[in-house]
């Protein structure tokens, strides 16, 4: 018989390591890790073991994690969970919440715009690339961020909690959304590269016409999926990390029809368990 060849050891040597060093993406790729991890850490921090997470939350105190779509506080006093935002009564609790967001849509959608910030850093002059994805992260995520403040502040207004007949809803609608002309013309428009100016402020315009247009596109994409962080009953976090990996899939794979076509069916799956759990 044929012996097998063993796989061979892959050396990490110094030049190895240096062309690791010079990747164009290698520190928004470690701040994405780091933010994961602000994620994780954050809820311990602020609900360490044996300290009551049910007290009176406030713009000052209590956790930002607290006050993110879906997660609701408890008024003094009150019997139970109220709808997002509405523990305080105050109006700076919305935007207590921008550094949340932030952080959730730098750690949910920036993974799938990896393709576009090496687009810009491999097109930009060596001495600006940094500027320029720091130019082009600045406007991606700051429509993401918008459009989390504008659920969450609809979601208080209007006093919706989450709940399983809710939740398969927008599951619901989130599979439909994934068969639509106007989802594969999002994911197209997502692949679509532009030529920046290499200087100057046409520089600068160039990258965040880039960053409105590849952002844009991401959220007509995939806002029904980000919608469903709402009202899904999973820990939080982990909802984040299973949108995260199904949105980047669809984004980054070479048959993106028809891993959004199978995307549908897992969260049309979902929708009916969903359904199912209501009239248990």
């Amino acid at each position: 018989m044929r012996a097998l060849r063993p796989i061979p050891a892959v050396a990490i040597g110094p030049a190895r390591l240096g062309s690791i060093a010079r990747r164009p993406t290698l520190w928004v790729e470690a701040g994405l890790l780091l933010t994961w991890m602000a994620l994780a850490v954050e809820p311990l921090l602020l609900h360490p073991a044996g300290a009551s997470a049910s007290g009176p939350q406030g713009p000052g105190g209590g956790g930002l994690w607290e006050c993110m779509i879906g997660m609701g506080g408890m008024r003094p006093g009150a019997p139970g969970p109220l709808p997002p935002l509405s523990f305080a009564g105050h109006p700076v609790s919305l935007l207590a919440t921008l550094p949340m967001l932030a952080l959730m849509a730098v750690a949910m959608m920036v993974p799938t715009a990896m393709p576009a910030i090496r687009h810009v850093a491999l097109n930009s002059l060596y001495w600006r690339r940094r500027r320029a994805v720091a130019e082009f992260l600045a406007v991606f995520v700051a429509i993401w961020t918008a459009f989390s403040l504008l659920v969450l502040g609809a979601l208080s207004a209007w006093g919706l909690p989450a709940s399983p007949p809710a939740a398969a809803a927008v599951l619901a609608l989130a599979a439909l959304w994934q068969l639509t002309p106007l989802k594969r013309r999002a994911m197209l428009a997502c692949h679509q590269a532009k030529p920046l100016p290499p200087r100057g402020w046409r520089a600068t315009a160039g990258v965040a016409r880039f960053g409105l247009h590849n952002g844009g596109a991401c959220l007509l994409s995939c806002w029904a999926m980000m919608l469903t962080t709402a009202f899904v009953g999973l820990p939080r976090l982990v909802w984040m990390a299973l949108l995260t990996t199904l949105i980047t899939a669809e984004r980054l794979n070479l048959k993106p029809r028809r891993t959004a076509r199978r995307v549908g069916a897992l969260l049309g799956a979902a929708a009916l368990f969903a359904v199912v759990f209501a009239l248990a």
